[in-house]
């Protein structure tokens, strides 16, 4: 059970009484529990509370907050309070804070704020959102090259409260160009009297500002990294991005593309928070493109009509074979789109992918087709020229053909520079509904000789 579904019933009346509480609260909460137990809260309790709790606890639950949430308490605080709480937030939390507040309020806080943090707002927020220099912060360790590693552990210690990771410090020039970064283990380990420029790691790997949020993740993944420095082409030290962003920016990413996977339109906030007619919109959209290719589905049966109307078996297996073909779609699409995601492979192995997936199919469709075949003969369909060997190659012929489109789609649509995720189960289901119907009704007519009469 939540935390906050405990503490929330009783805390509004709580507070009201004795709004000394709230201290004691965030002396006792982690600032992840702290704000979740805020954003249980109504609006106007969530902003007393706020205003009760020191400010450097407040700032805290606001970097740990949703970011919905945080606007509508932000705009709702008294604008000086705001503004001293905002100065007290991380780097990377206050400048995603100030993006998404309304451009009257931002201008009045920006006035509000210390000099250094209005200018390190105004410095991150111009970059887009999705993008390096939108994730990262300001709040880093500086040395000078020529930084003995005494005085460096000394500078470490002193800014350490204020900045986010001290495991990893960064050596600048006095133009701020970036010359290496030193760990804090190899700060421990080096002899007294060292310079920084003889224990730092020079071949340091960092990102332009206008990378893809996506890219900078799979750079963290691939190398294990914990923070990774953002620089202009210049190597002029802009920030760093760490890994709790970049954890934040995987489990958005999966959100959405599971959100596609499920064929709708991926929405931006929690369930309870999202307003019942945009999830109308986004879902509809999808449903009704579905809708329109099953429609497709009903005018091919219309069509075979006469082939239905001599061999009433025909109906009997249609559904088994059309979704043996939909459901070996979906499953190749999953694992198309799964591995482009995670840099496995890309467009380019799109002949290797498709000839995999043609005898992985053939091998599935074999499996099926015999257990389609047994089942045709137990129940005393063998006959009528061969409507067991009829479901057999089509389970074989749909599901091969299931498994080519349901890789090859996600590729093309990639290659065409959309994301491979709008390419849904479902989707690629009706579309290998159509023409599976239209490959089993023509293996049936042709092997057991039908005529159109």
């Amino acid at each position: 059970m939540r935390l906050a579904s405990l503490l929330a019933p009783d805390l509004e009346e709580t507070l009201r009484a004795n709004p000394s509480h709230a201290t004691e609260l965030a002396d006792e909460l982690h600032a992840a529990d702290l704000a979740d137990v805020i954003e249980s809260l109504t609006p106007d309790t969530a902003v007393t509370m706020l205003a009760s709790l020191p400010i450097v606890a407040a700032a805290s639950a606001l970097d740990a907050m949703n970011h919905t949430r945080r606007v509508e308490l932000v705009e709702k605080l008294d604008r000086s309070l705001a503004a001293r709480v905002a100065d007290a937030m991380s780097a990377d939390e206050r400048a995603d804070l100030f993006r998404d507040l309304s451009p009257d309020i931002r201008a009045d806080l920006l006035n509000r704020l210390e000099s250094e943090a209005s200018r390190d707002v105004r410095a991150l927020i111009r970059y887009p959102e999705k993008s390096a220099g939108g994730l990262m912060t300001t709040d880093y360790v500086t040395l000078s090259p020529e930084t003995t590693v005494e005085r460096a552990i000394d500078e470490v210690r002193r800014t350490a409260e204020e900045m986010e990771p001290i495991d990893e410090a960064y050596a600048l020039d006095p133009n701020g160009t970036l010359l290496g970064s030193v760990s804090l283990r190899d700060l421990v380990l080096a002899r007294v009297g060292q310079p920084i420029s003889a224990v730092m790691n020079s071949d340091v790997m960092s990102v332009p500002p206008e990378m893809d949020q996506q890219d900078v993740a799979r750079i963290f993944q691939r190398y294990g990294l914990l923070a990774l420095p953002v620089v202009d082409a210049g190597r002029k030290l802009l920030g760093i991005v760490t890994v709790d962003d970049v954890v934040s920016v995987i489990q958005e990413e999966q959100a959405k593309d599971i959100q596609k996977l499920g064929a709708m339109q991926p929405t931006e906030t929690p369930y309870f928070e999202t307003a019942f007619w945009t999830f109308v919109q986004k879902r509809a959209v999808w449903l009704t493109a579905i809708f329109l290719g099953e429609i497709l589905t009903a005018s091919v049966l219309e069509h075979y009509g006469w082939a239905t109307a001599t061999v009433g078996a025909i109906t009997v297996f249609l559904p088994l074979i059309i979704s043996s073909g939909g459901n070996t779609g979906s499953q190749a699409s999953s694992l198309v789109i799964r591995g482009m995601a995670l840099g496995e492979f890309g467009v380019g192995d799109a002949i290797r992918i498709l000839w995999r997936e043609l005898r992985m199919g053939l091998v599935l469709g074999g499996i099926l087709g015999t257990i389609g075949v047994i089942r045709a003969i137990f129940v005393g369909h063998s006959g009528r020229g061969g409507m067991a060997a009829a479901v057999g190659l089509s389970l074989v012929a749909c599901v091969t053909f299931g498994s080519v489109v349901g890789a090859g789609l996600p590729l093309l649509i990639k290659r065409l520079g959309f994301d491979p995720a709008v390419s849904s189960g479902p989707f690629i289901a009706s579309i290998v509904d159509v023409l599976g119907i239209i490959i089993y009704i023509q293996m049936v007519v042709w092997v057991m000789g039908l005529a159109h009469v």
